[in-house]
């Protein structure tokens, strides 16, 4: 082939111009350090680049994030620490007011100390970190505890994203934190008044015969002597120790055989089980079987068994009966115990008839007004002492009546006559009974607006012999001057409230309270200014969780069959009138179509019925109701099965029912057709609302005044059946109770309880105690137990954050180390071997003037170079 002067020049341009481009592009990765410059220098680099770029600013905005949560559980972490040191001192300071010796100074001083401990942990609990509240969940503007203690964040987590559906919580809520629930706690209560032996405590009425010790209240008429001479003593009981120790129940005496046997005390007990489950109880036992024996029986109304316990039952130093769970997270256990030397169907009666009574429980809640013609006992061992079986307390107010008080307002203007259901006007008083002699005497007091309580009590110093009369803490009391405290009183008294219409027909009228501790759950709930509340938590017995307005009563009730079961309603509503009225729950309807219902009850007995709705129009069952129609489907053009669930009635519905009432809010028959409808219930429902809030705080219903500052309303509900213990019937509804004060259960509440030990701290209560002030205060001692649960309470939370803190340090940890690789693997797709461009650069180069010179060899030969 003939190799011309063009063909050389053509390839010598190819082979400059490719090893010119090949320079640059190695130059460049030199410059640059990267193998392309352009998408087309190579799309299959250029594309995995693009995805480890993406991973890697993944995973930085994962370490961001990541860093960014840690420093919020870290602070919380920190706070966490400083409340668990400070509850350590709180508990220090604690245990240093249970010394017996402290003086009344040394318990304020300690008391201040434990409210500034307090104040300290609220500070920590408002512990804000660029300006967001570390412990109101996501609500982060929102102070999470109030001045009172309560909470006002959310129960939310915030949750930091850190992957592809990979969302990790990094905060403690305020609500799992200050009002969580411990499901590994039991829930411990314990009667409140203390008891010591009865014999060691009224040596004068103790006798013995055959070497066994007797209870004997009429020793004098008997013709017996006291056993010894020892003056009364407070000696403790013991499990060991005899049922006449404890009750004080008199034996029984036969005059014919000069022979002393055992008395009988009977027990009235009502509860819940730590299943829900109600129980209404009442056993007798002989005076001579043992303390021991009656914890079986409490045990026994609980559901244990010889296999197995549901509670333990024990009896501590002071003779209080403590109960607790065997299993733990139940929060619905409850008690109260009366004890009598009679055998009644009721409460009522125990009270009515004036059998001697012993409490266990005492709270200071105003009782109901429910009584008619109660009776003076002696409950104290002083036969020269009668208490009148009931509590007298303003009608207005709810404060211990006083001598000057006028008799309509601690009694009331009107009186319900239970022989026809119609409350009558009262006017008279009788006083029956017998005088310090024995002489039978049946006084009539007139009643008028002018009557004070000193009539009532000269009535009974001027007629029923040589008596004093006085009227102490809301107990009228009668006091036998004629004989000595062991000797047998002849004056008994009956007061009776009663309405004469003066054509000869007179009316018991039932307006007399019982005493504090003789009764159950007929008690009036709390008013503080404008608000009333409840004592009793209504508590879920399925999820063991407070009820909410969404919570059906169903699901609260200690018993599932309560078809027809009725709520009784005595309340005075926000202008001061004093209504009765009650809930009827059923699912089966009426025979005039009622399910579920409320009914007011007039002055003259007149009731008027009105149906219960949802909220979209349903008349409400007590269980869901499901039902199935055929309906038009216009899609399919066919009948079609669908199906309707009515909800069983729910605490927003009581609620609603509550706030019509004691605004006087009520369902207007527009229409006149006697019956009332949605519209008309909706209507009432929701101007009530203008004037009364009502709801659930921690399971208690409140009842708040818009308003007045301070409230008229007085509010009291009971379940129908709350006093029959005829072994047929329960209560299942609890709303306010006498009931055993709660020492721990898996619910805390922390600067609420916080408060209830150092009120128990400021008036120096090493132990509850029912007859002191503020009855159901905890005690230092059962504080000591609570203090103990914040602490663990508190350390979980700080244990669950360190967790999420550690957590998200080993993702930190994980995120960098995937981020070298990440971007090792970026620099293999994408960086420069430098040595090696370096080589091919100096090989690139070498080649190029290697290039140059062979051409410029070829360039120069002419025909000269070719010539021999």
């Amino acid at each position: 082939m003939r190799i011309t002067t063009n063909t050389l020049y053509s390839n010598f341009l190819y082979h400059q111009q490719n090893t010119l481009t090949n320079l640059n592009k190695v130059s460049n990765q030199l410059s640059s350090g990267m193998k392309i410059d352009k998408i087309y220098d190579d799309p299959k680099v250029f594309t995995n680049t693009l995805r480890l770029d993406n991973e890697s600013n993944s995973l930085t905005q994962v370490l961001n994030t990541s860093k960014t949560a840690q420093t919020f559980a870290d602070n919380t972490d920190t706070t966490l620490n400083d409340m668990t040191q400070t509850l350590e001192t709180f508990k220090t300071k604690l245990l240093q007011a249970a010394n017996a010796d402290n003086s009344e100074t040394s318990y304020g001083a300690l008391a201040n100390e434990l409210e500034g401990l307090r104040n300290h942990l609220k500070t920590l609990a408002n512990t804000s970190i660029d300006g967001k509240f570390i412990f109101s969940g996501t609500a982060f503007n929102t102070k999470p505890i109030s001045d009172n203690g309560d909470y006002n964040g959310n129960d939310k987590r915030i949750k930091a994203k850190l992957g592809s559906d990979v969302n990790v919580p990094y905060n403690i809520d305020g609500a799992s934190l200050f009002e969580g629930i411990d499901k590994d706690y039991s829930k411990h209560i314990s009667t409140n008044i203390k008891h010591f032996d009865m014999l060691k405590a009224n040596p004068k009425f103790v006798v013995e015969q055959d070497g066994k010790k007797y209870i004997d209240k009429d020793i004098k008429a008997h013709g017996k002597n006291a056993a010894s001479d020892d003056d009364a003593q407070e000696v403790s009981i013991s499990t060991d120790s005899e049922i006449r120790m404890l009750t004080g129940v008199d034996d029984i005496y036969d005059a014919v055989n000069d022979k002393y046997s055992d008395g009988t005390s009977y027990f009235y007990v009502t509860g819940r089980k730590p299943d829900g489950e109600t129980f209404n109880e009442k056993f007798s036992l002989s005076n001579s079987a043992k303390i021991d024996d009656l914890i079986d029986r409490i045990g026994q109304a609980f559901g244990n068994t010889p296999t197995n316990k549901a509670v333990d039952v024990t009896m501590n130093q002071f003779g209080q009966f403590e109960i607790k769970d065997t299993t733990t997270g139940k929060m619905v256990t409850d008690f109260n115990m009366i004890a009598s030397n009679s055998d009644e169907t009721s409460i009522d009666d125990v009270v009515k008839n004036g059998d001697y009574a012993v409490s266990f429980v005492k709270s200071n809640f105003p009782p109901q007004r429910d009584i008619a013609k109660p009776t003076a006992q002696n409950r104290d061992f002083d036969n020269r002492v009668f208490t009148l079986n009931s509590e007298f307390r303003t009608v207005d107010t709810e404060v211990f009546a006083t001598k000057t008080d006028k008799v309509f307002n601690v009694l009331g203007t009107k009186g319900l006559d239970k022989s026809d259901n119609q409350k009558k006007d009262l006017n008279n008083i009788e006083l029956k009974g017998t005088d310090t002699d024995g002489t039978a005497k049946d006084i009539n007091l007139s009643i008028d607006s002018s009557s004070t309580m000193q009539d009532i009590m000269d009535a009974i110093k001027n007629n029923f012999g040589d008596v004093d009369v006085s009227l102490e803490n809301g107990k009228l009391i009668v006091f036998d001057n004629t004989i000595e405290k062991d000797e047998t009183s002849k004056f008994s008294i009956t007061i009776d409230a009663q309405n004469d219409d003066g054509n000869g027909n007179i009316s018991s009228l039932s307006m007399f309270s019982r005493v504090d501790g003789i009764t159950n759950d007929k008690t009036k709930f709390d008013v503080n200014g404008r608000l009333v509340t409840s004592n009793v938590s209504q508590v879920d017995k399925n999820t063991q969780t407070y009820a909410t307005k969404d919570t059906r009563l169903i699901d609260v009730s200690g018993s599932d069959n309560i078809d027809g079961k009725k709520i009784d309603i005595n309340y005075t509503d926000k202008d001061g009138n004093i209504k009765r009225a009650y809930i009827t729950l059923r699912d089966t309807a009426d025979s005039d179509g009622h399910l579920s219902t409320f009914t007011t009850i007039a002055d003259d007995g007149t009731e008027t019925v009105y149906d219960i709705y949802d909220n979209e129009g349903n008349k409400t069952p007590i269980h869901d109701v499901t039902t199935v129609t055929q309906e038009f489907d216009p899609q399919t053009c066919k009948l079609c099965n669908v199906t309707h669930t009515t909800k069983g009635i729910t605490y927003k519905q009581l609620d609603d029912v509550i706030g019509m009432l004691v605004s006087n809010d009520l369902p207007q028959d527009s229409d006149g057709d006697g019956t009332y409808s949605y519209s008309e219930y909706k209507k009432a429902n929701n101007d009530s609302k203008q004037y009364v809030e009502v709801g659930l705080n921690n399971g208690k219903i409140f009842i708040n005044d818009k308003k007045n500052a301070n409230t008229k309303i007085q509010f009291e509900m009971h379940d129908h059946d709350t006093d029959n213990y005829d072994g047929k019937s329960a209560p299942v509804f609890t709303f306010n109770s006498n009931n055993a004060i709660t020492i721990d259960e898996p619910k805390v509440d922390i600067f609420h309880q916080l408060d209830e030990i150092i009120q128990s701290v400021r008036e120096g209560r090493t132990r509850m105690d029912g007859d002191k002030n503020n009855p159901r205060d905890i005690g230092i001692q059962a504080g000591i137990e609570l203090i103990d649960h914040l602490q663990d309470h508190v350390i979980k939370k700080h244990t669950e954050i360190g967790a999420i803190s550690k957590s998200l340090q080993n993702t930190q940890d994980r995120t960098n180390m995937l981020i070298v690789h990440t971007e090792t693997l970026k620099s293999d797709v994408i960086d420069v071997d430098m040595a090696q461009a370096s080589l091919e650069l100096n090989k690139l180069t070498l080649n190029y003037q290697a290039m140059l010179s062979t051409i410029s060899k070829v360039n120069g030969l002419s025909l000269v170079n070719y010539m021999k």
